[in-house]
């Protein structure tokens, strides 16, 4: 009778445990919230150090970026996905400390041209527009025509999800033709506040690697003729990201990368130099502009 007794306690021990977890992580449906001519501001700061992929490997101690980017919804369609213009209000980048004059005019009325069709989920269903800019940075991955991504850090899943539940997709990081997608594992780790809203947590591990024949540029090229280069690129990075499931919309998002670059020349000459291998670090920070003064408001009541 006491083991009897031992074994019914252990079960409704069980019982109550799976029950609590139950109710500590429901299933929740996610997705984005997209009304007619809404718009979002954020603020982006990178910093990178490293090799960049310039002049056959360029060392340099540190790159900062800060930029102020506006995410604009011009409609939404009948079947609930959403045409997303952007805009660029500040740019400014130096390396090792000197500004790097930058036509930010050009670049804004270059971004000003693309239109992303997202579904609520945050897949990319259409992309236009933007076909020349005046300058790239020369990370795979941060393209300026891939801007809008950075305050589309998920592809959320069409089915609820639990927390701490993983799923996988991928995602295509550039505008070339048919280029390999990068992979992604997402995983909604738990709710938390941020800067007094409600926020739901998520970690991300992205992984990228492709491989290419190259002009003198180092841009992918089919033409025969101006092939000079097979480089190797592989992006490795992890990610916080705070979403507001509310409001469907990015809160705040931390990144950190590590980018490899290998080259070799197809056809070297015998005075050639052997290209230097590339490898680079990046932080980046893309925060929603109204979490601002929330965060000085916290600091001054001492909350």
């Amino acid at each position: 009778m006491r083991f009897k007794g031992l074994g019914i306690a252990i079960v409704l021990l069980l019982a109550l445990w799976v029950g609590t977890s139950a109710q500590q992580a429901p299933a929740e449906q996610f997705r984005y919230r997209f009304e007619p001519n809404n718009q979002s501001r954020y603020h982006v700061s990178a910093q990178m150090s490293g090799t960049l992929p310039l002049f056959g490997g360029l060392p340099v101690q540190k790159v900062l970026v800060e930029m102020t980017m506006v995410l604009k919804v011009r409609q939404v369609r009948p079947d609930g996905n959403a045409e997303l213009g952007m805009d660029i209000e500040a740019f400014k980048a130096e390396m090792d400390g000197q500004a790097l004059p930058l036509p930010l005019e050009r670049l804004r009325a270059s971004v000003r041209d693309l239109l992303y069709v997202v579904n609520p989920q945050g897949e990319v269903v259409e992309r236009k527009g933007a076909g020349v800019l005046p300058f790239n940075l020369p990370v795979p991955g941060v393209e300026v025509s891939q801007l809008p991504l950075l305050v589309l850090q998920l592809v959320f899943p069409k089915e609820p999800i639990s927390s701490d539940r993983e799923w996988v997709y991928s995602r295509v990081m550039t505008s070339v033709p048919n280029d390999t997608p990068a992979q992604f594992t997402a995983r909604w780790l738990k709710d938390e506040p941020l800067n007094g809203l409600s926020a739901s947590l998520f970690s991300q591990k992205m992984r990228w690697s492709r491989s290419f024949k190259a002009d003198i540029f180092d841009q992918p090229t089919a033409d025969e003729s101006l092939m000079v280069k097979q480089i190797e690129q592989s992006v490795t990075g992890e990610a916080q990201i705070w979403f507001n499931r509310q409001e469907g919309k990015l809160l705040k998002a931390t990144l950190n990368a590590q980018y490899v670059q290998q080259t070799r020349q197809l056809n070297p000459s015998e005075s050639s130099a052997e290209p230097t291998s590339v490898q680079l670090t990046a932080k980046v920070q893309i925060t929603r502009e109204d979490l601002g003064p929330r965060e000085t408001e916290t600091k001054q009541t001492g909350t």
